[in-house]
């Protein structure tokens, strides 16, 4: 015999569990959020960097940060110590005249959008990060609420939250079919022969999202791309908090992690696919531009054991597919964040929620990231992508 739900959701990674978060919050029952892992968050949310940025050249990108940090400050007694959301900033540095000068367009451009970023000469990147090499350095900009997020922390918060308010979280549930029926409810099924029929299902599926939204019939423009982080040996240097910093012109990203340093470095060439792999020679890419940017740093050396990768679920314009489709009443997408998950997700949430509860997102307009703009060639195109 089927099941009857108000909502399903597919997923339990930061995602679907910011979703059912504000779901339980906005008063919604009998919602039922089901996971393929064991224990949520196990997927790309356990693997993921954190950051958390508002210094953006989009408009809904910039939004959707701003939104997210407005949460994240309103959560942040409920969530208590250590603080999910940690305010290290974000510093991106150049020696190139012509990228500071984009850069001191973008701030501008954030300026105008209520965002804080402030443009440091070469003394001020110093100043702010005193062990980088800057000997060419043209300069940069510094975002002092930007920062990262703990990605199991929140994504714990969220879901001990919901089901606290009645959402069922049911665990090795592998959404195996998704069809719609005559009644115009969804009827899903699981891969240990649960059947629940809903009138909305959500898509939270991350870097798996293509098929479910496929059972679905449709075609959801989202691939799943390996990622790889890695962490440096112990650095004492270092102070214990430093901003997330970015050399922008060979991509390598740094942060601190405990007393240690994550490293990390987007390959443009890796292909799409579940590959989760850790491979250690991916190191050989960026040694030469770490140890000339950031000598202290290489000079601790990579602890291959304790580096990792994982899967980022990337759009044609890295961008995330949020909201509806024509035809397929009920069913909602909040997928293809393309390494913006953690740092988008709680605004995602709230946005999705109320599009389900309230028939539109009042909190941001999130119109440009409809699944329909791939269609009528309406990309968008950001210039600050990591």
């Amino acid at each position: 015999m089927e099941e009857r739900a108000s909502i399903v959701i597919a997923g339990a990674g930061v995602i679907g569990a910011s979703v059912a978060f504000q779901l339980a919050r906005m008063g919604a029952r009998n919602v039922v959020v089901l996971e393929r892992e064991p224990v949520p968050g196990a997927g790309s949310t356990s693997k993921a960097n954190g950051g958390i940025r508002a210094q953006f050249t989009t408009e809904v990108n910039l939004r959707m940060s701003l939104l997210s940090m407005e949460i994240l400050d309103g959560l942040e007694q409920e969530i208590g110590e250590p603080p999910a959301y940690r305010k290290a900033g974000y510093l991106f540095l150049t020696d190139s005249p012509e990228k500071f000068a984009a850069m001191q367009k973008a701030a501008e451009y954030q300026r105008e959008r209520g965002v804080s970023v402030e443009v440091l000469d070469p003394a001020g990147v110093l100043n702010r990060v005193p062990f980088v090499a800057g000997e060419n350095l043209a300069g940069g900009t510094f975002g002092a609420r930007d920062g990262f997020i703990d990605p199991g922390r929140l994504c714990n918060f969220f879901v001990s939250e919901a089901a606290r308010l009645g959402v069922s979280f049911r665990y090795q549930r592998e959404v195996s079919a998704v069809e719609a029926t005559s009644s115009g409810e969804w009827d899903i099924r699981t891969s240990n022969g649960e059947a629940i029929l809903a009138p909305v299902f959500v898509n939270a599926a991350g870097a798996w999202a293509k098929a479910i939204a496929a059972m679905a019939g449709v075609d959801l423009p989202v691939e799943p791309v390996r990622r790889h982080l890695f962490l440096t040996g112990p650095i004492a240097s270092l102070p214990p908090l430093i901003p997330m910093t970015i050399d922008a012109d060979s991509g390598v990203l740094v942060r601190r992690e405990g007393d240690r340093v994550l490293i990390a470095y987007s390959n443009p060439d890796e292909p799409a696919g579940f590959n989760t792999a850790f491979d250690p020679d991916f190191v050989t890419r960026f040694a030469e531009a770490l140890d000339s940017r950031f000598p202290s740093i290489a000079a601790a050396g990579i602890d291959m054991r304790r580096s990792w990768a994982g899967l980022y679920e990337v759009t044609p314009d890295h961008h995330s597919i949020i909201g509806t489709v024509a035809g397929r009443p009920g069913l909602f997408f909040v997928n293809g964040f393309s390494g913006h998950g953690v740092m988008h997700a709680p605004a995602a949430g709230r946005c999705v929620a109320e599009l389900i509860l309230k028939g539109r997102s009042e909190s941001a307009d999130i119109s440009a990231l409809s699944i329909d703009r791939f269609a009528s060639g309406e990309l968008i195109h950001e210039t600050m992508v990591l």
